[in-house]
């Protein structure tokens, strides 16, 4: 490939894939700005001063690779290089932590953990390996899932998972502790996250720590539907069969998964053949036209609680006044909704309880999660399970997080409209899945 004044937006993506020594990247810059809004992507251009040709239509695509080339070039005329190995890392960087797209970026991860751990476990079961929860009665603290095989020997693996949500410096500390304690129960360890999970650590500081500890990664990413195994782990040294023998009689008599031998669970691709090897890995790839159509032609799916969704309510905490009602076609009675909550809040307290999370009244199944500012009640059909309290609790620190001027404006005006109605219902329908 020429040199960079040779660049253009025909040549700029092989030449970033070829400057990357066409490694595996585990985060795709594609993805997030797919998921982005045009007007959006004009933004960043216009921040950068991109100059766009004068023609009647540009693809999305070839935004992109507008945008690419123009920090390519940044990379390659400044000191930038001193800080980043290849231009390609330059973009991912430089697009993750602009406040147009960093929004966009939980499309790479997990917002409930509990999500991961079903598509992991079935991965699992797909390899005929029996899996375990290990999270009921706290049997053991950090680790999620117990895998057992038998071969020509009983083969035994403790997992351990992080969706990229949860992860900072003290709770990734105490999950290496963990999987350092876990030698003892187990052949094996495994570490899995998420590509976003993977961009908090750090890759270097992934392969570094877990090349330590002995200890298998997978890395399994919900934009593109794959899992890598990044790491392969050796057999633990200081293993005892019979602490992993005590161990295993703690575990629940019926298995999360057993082993799969007529269907495949999992619709997530295993590219066994490139696993493995950390270094094929890199953090960021970039996709050419037809890879990156290909990821524009997402499979179409029923929303996960769409069935049970009725009413989704944001009220200031203080005051109990409803912001934004996001209802269902089958369900829209906020007043009726709004009078209830304050009546049943104020009932709770009175019988020397906190604040209301969780109940059944006549028909209505309503979880809530309480911010510091405000708080959302939804209404369902049905109880909800931990991955949906996940996501309302994620929904509840992202609106206050995102919102924080228009929440303390509310308190003093009561007045809605200084929200983006509209944003805030496609973040809803995003994070809870409805």
């Amino acid at each position: 490939m020429g040199t960079e004044t040779e660049l253009n937006i025909d040549n700029i993506i092989p030449y970033l894939i070829e400057r990357s020594n066409r490694k595996i990247g585990l985060f795709s810059i594609n993805y997030v700005l797919i998921n982005c809004t045009i007007k959006e992507l004009l933004e960043f251009i216009r921040d950068y001063g991109i100059l766009l040709p004068d023609k009647p239509f540009i693809s999305r695509f070839e935004y992109i690779k507008y945008i690419v080339l123009r920090l390519t070039s940044i990379y390659n005329t400044t000191d930038w290089q001193k800080k980043f190995a290849d231009p390609l890392e330059y973009c991912g960087h430089a697009m993750i932590n602009s406040k147009t797209f960093r929004k966009y970026i939980y499309h790479l991860d997990f917002i409930a953990k509990q999500d991961l751990i079903e598509i992991f476990a079935d991965h699992c079961a797909d390899l005929e390996i029996t899996v375990h929860n290990t999270t009921i009665d706290s049997i053991t603290p950090k680790m999620d899932m117990f895998l057992t095989e038998k071969k020509s020997k009983i083969k035994t693996s403790a997992v351990f998972v992080m969706n990229g949500i949860n992860i900072d410096t003290q709770s990734y500390g105490e999950i290496k502790k963990s999987i350092d304690k876990a030698s003892k129960v187990a052949s094996w360890k495994i570490f899995v996250t998420t590509p976003i999970g993977v961009l908090k650590i750090g890759l270097k500081n992934l392969i570094l720590d877990m090349r330590k500890l002995n200890c298998w990664v997978y890395v399994v990413d919900p934009s593109r539907k794959i899992v890598y195994g990044v790491i392969k782990g050796r057999k633990n040294e200081d293993y005892d069969p019979e602490i992993r023998n005590a161990f295993i009689k703690k575990l629940p008599r019926e298995p999360m998964r057993a082993p799969s031998q007529v269907i495949k669970l999992s619709d997530y691709y295993f590219d066994e053949q490139n696993s493995f090897d950390s270094i094929n890995f890199r953090l960021f790839d970039i996709y050419n036209d037809l890879e990156h159509n290909k990821l524009m032609l997402k499979e179409g799916r029923t929303p996960k609680y769409s069935e049970i969704f009725r009413d989704l309510i944001i009220m200031e905490k203080t005051s109990g006044t409803p912001i934004i009602n996001y209802a269902s076609d089958n369900f829209k009675e906020q007043a009726l909704v709004s009078g209830f909550l304050s009546a049943m809040d104020s009932f709770v307290s009175q019988i020397g309880g906190s604040k209301m999370e969780e109940i059944s009244y006549k028909g209505f199944y309503i979880q809530a999660s309480y911010g510091k500012d405000i708080e959302l009640v939804c209404f369902l059909f049905k109880p909800s399970d931990s991955s949906f309290k996940e996501r309302l609790n994620y929904l509840t620190n992202l609106l206050e997080t995102h919102y924080q001027e228009e929440i303390q404006l509310f308190k003093k005006t009561s007045d809605a409209n200084l929200f983006n109605e509209e944003e805030i219902f496609s973040i809803t329908k995003e994070i809870l899945d409805i």
